[in-house]
């Protein structure tokens, strides 16, 4: 039990050091050997976001059914890519491989979920749909 204590301990303190040295501001400048570190780490703790992402992404492109099968599959690869990504990042933060940038284009694996302009109301597609407006007086 003690050492489970232990591995949890590290674990938190890895966690907090990633999140403390991870800067959410997409400066090119800002690109740190503890930036990559935190951002390793967080991606392989928070991977898996990317599936749920990616059938998000793809509902409000295409609807709930391309969602459910190709949004699926996207997602799949996605969070195969980056776990693959923070691996790399994680293992090799003190090199400075690609200038500290990020090796996907989103730097997280919340970035899908976090861009504006993608949610839009398709408009009716028949008259038949709508109701007719009601006299003015």
């Amino acid at each position: 039990m003690k050492s489970f204590h232990r591995i949890l301990s590290v674990l938190a303190m890895i966690a907090a050091l990633g999140v403390a040295t991870t800067s959410y501001s997409a400066e090119e400048s800002n690109w740190t050997p503890g930036k990559k570190l935190g951002r390793g780490f967080i991606g392989l703790m928070f991977g898996w976001l990317e599936l749920p992402a990616q059938m998000y992404d793809t509902s409000v492109k295409d609807g709930p059914g391309m969602a459910v099968t190709v949004g699926f599959a996207k997602g799949l690869g996605k969070v195969c890519a980056r776990y693959i990504a923070s691996t790399v990042e994680f293992l090799t933060f003190p090199v400075p491989m690609n200038d500290y940038k990020p090796l996907l284009a989103e730097e997280y694996p919340w970035g899908a979920f976090a861009t504006e302009g993608t949610i839009t109301v398709p408009a009716p597609t028949s008259s038949a749909t709508s109701a007719p407006a009601a006299p003015r007086r």
